[in-house]
């Protein structure tokens, strides 16, 4: 009975929202921001549990990045920062790493990305969207940024090295 338990609470919690970022906390924070997308969901929407409202959220954040909205792009660099492990989290990751490709990140921003890119290759962390993530990370590093990096790599593992050439290979 204890492993039916186990499985079931994984799944709740799987499917959880991450703490802070329930559909109308998303809002407020983007309201707070001077965000000027409209991140509205439908009358209907209001029905769905709340994993599905914030993942819909997510979806509006996205447009509202392609739209030029600035709370928009810093709400994404602290859902990208934040690398929350849930249902459909990885692809909403993937998802915000090409709209802010294309965004206005501010010097702090590119900055807390670089940082937090930085931990995960270090970590050694294996996520199947640190490639979009490594795109967009290959566009905001600085050459200061790479070499320092490249440093803290020479002593780390094999497999590190590796995914440091590979996202940075005119450094290698």
């Amino acid at each position: 009975m204890k492993a039916a338990t186990t499985e079931k609470t994984n799944r709740i919690a799987y499917a959880a929202v991450p703490s802070g970022w329930l559909a109308h906390q998303i809002r407020a924070v983007h309201t707070q921001l001077g965000g000027t997308a409209d991140l509205s969901l439908s009358q209907t929407c209001t029905f769905w549990p709340e994993w599905h409202q914030y993942r819909e959220t997510i979806y509006r954040i996205a447009d509202g990045i392609t739209a030029g909205d600035n709370a928009c792009t810093e709400i994404a660099v602290r859902y990208l920062i934040l690398n929350y492990f849930g249902s459909y989290s990885g692809y909403l990751r993937e998802l915000l790493a090409r709209r802010l490709k294309h965004a206005a990140l501010t010097e702090a921003q590119q900055v807390r990305l670089h940082q937090h890119f930085s931990a995960l290759l270090l970590s050694g962390a294996q996520q199947r969207e640190l490639k979009e993530c490594a795109k967009l990370w290959r566009l905001l590093a600085t050459a200061d940024q790479i070499l320092s990096l490249a440093a803290d790599v020479c002593n780390a593992r094999p497999e590190i090295r590796q995914r440091f050439a590979r996202i940075f290979p005119e450094v290698v």
